[in-house]
């Protein structure tokens, strides 16, 4: 417990060395998003730093900056959520909307200002008084556990949607700010604690927790990809597909409609498109000559799939071939997946066991035993 206070200033200290890194990142990459993830990062690391100013008697030395710094509380989930959101989005304008997420904040600071002109709280009559500290008491927590909740399913959204135009999905699904969030689960409830049970075997362990989520993130977060790495006439194109429902009316004639799907087939059967590791639909529909709202709505409409899987199992059908073949003796699983087109072998082995109900090794033992047989 003696060391509670000098373990948070180190992880501060190093989330305000992330926060830095990430709003200058250094490859440059998902600007917007980065900036407000390192917002978050910094108010975060701000709000560790209060135990060890508490530790300092900070609060009695400058106590309008003390309270300055626990204000800033209020703009650490807002942050995480808009980086979210440029994160996830195709189209990085600023939208004035999101203004609206810093209202809490806004209105903590108005109703603090007397304090920082005066030194002297605004007075309240006891009832009031009463109804006042419980809303500053719970104003904090909701607003975390509300913010969670809508980056968790903004997440879960975006990994259908990447759907809709990429065929490789490991590299840009965020899954590693999905984990993160997952943490935060943990990292929320050692806060619950010490604001309102203070259970003593978990507070043991809350700097350290504190300290490796920071470092967990970092890991992570300087690791990242382009989310969207197609330009500007792509995006906007991207950004106007919505998502496929048979009731919706048709965006292409029907002469069209089969004109595109020869093109298609083409594409697919004798061109082989679907081997190149890095397709989408942007590609996919130059090498057809449309668009990609009519790409998309041929693969929906005439195969009842998005993009994603209607690649991938071309892929697996390659796959198969590849594996009841000579090559196989010359290639080890990771080779036939990336034969087949497939980026990772873990994404292989899920999406082939998904069509084929079992493993690439199965198959090929089950394959082998029949050959005997008939032998």
């Amino acid at each position: 417990m003696m060391n509670f206070p000098i373990i948070m200033g180190i992880t501060s200290g190093a989330a305000f060395l992330l926060g830095f890194l990430l709003i200058m990142h250094p490859q440059k990459i998902n600007r917007i998003a980065n900036r407000w993830l390192g917002l978050f990062v910094i108010t975060l690391g701000l709000a560790m730093l209060e135990i060890f100013l508490v530790s300092e008697n900070f609060q009695s030395i400058h106590p309008v900056l003390f309270d300055l710094i626990g204000l800033m509380r209020f703009l650490t989930a807002p942050a995480l959520y808009i980086s979210i959101l440029y994160f996830t989005s195709l189209l990085k304008k600023f939208d004035k909307k999101i203004l609206w997420h810093f209202l809490p904040f806004l209105i903590f600071l108005i109703f603090r200002f007397p304090f920082f002109i005066t030194g002297k709280n605004i007075e309240f009559s006891y009832s009031v008084g009463r109804i006042v500290f419980f809303a500053l008491q719970i104003a904090l927590p909701l607003q975390t556990i509300i913010y969670w909740y809508l980056s968790f399913s903004k997440l879960q959204k975006h990994i259908k949607d990447i759907r809709q135009f990429s065929s490789s999905t490991e590299q840009i699904d965020l899954s590693w700010l999905k984990y993160f969030l997952l943490i935060l689960v943990i990292i929320i409830t050692a806060w619950f604690n010490l604001v309102f049970f203070d259970l003593k075997n978990i507070i043991r362990f809350t700097p350290l927790l504190y300290l490796l989520s920071v470092f967990f993130l970092a890991y992570f977060s300087l690791q990242q990809k382009e989310i969207f790495d197609f330009n500007k006439k792509d995006l906007d194109e991207l950004s106007t597909i919505k998502e496929y429902k048979k009731e919706n009316p048709k965006r292409v004639s029907e002469k069209r409609l089969n004109e595109l799907d020869e093109k298609l087939r083409v594409l697919m059967n004798s061109g082989k498109v679907y081997l190149e590791n890095d397709l989408s639909l942007p590609k996919l529909a130059k090498n057809m000559k449309a668009s990609c709202n009519e790409t998309s709505f041929v693969i929906n409409e005439l195969y009842g799939d998005n993009f994603y899987n209607f690649i991938n199992k071309f892929r697996i059908e390659e796959a198969k071939m590849l594996l009841l073949s000579e090559k196989y003796s010359q290639l080890n699983i990771l080779g036939i997946a990336y034969e087949s087109g497939f980026n990772s072998k873990t994404t292989f082995n899920t999406t082939f066991k998904k069509y084929t109900g079992v493993s690439p090794t199965d198959f090929v033992k089950s394959n082998r035993i029949l050959e005997k047989k008939e032998v």
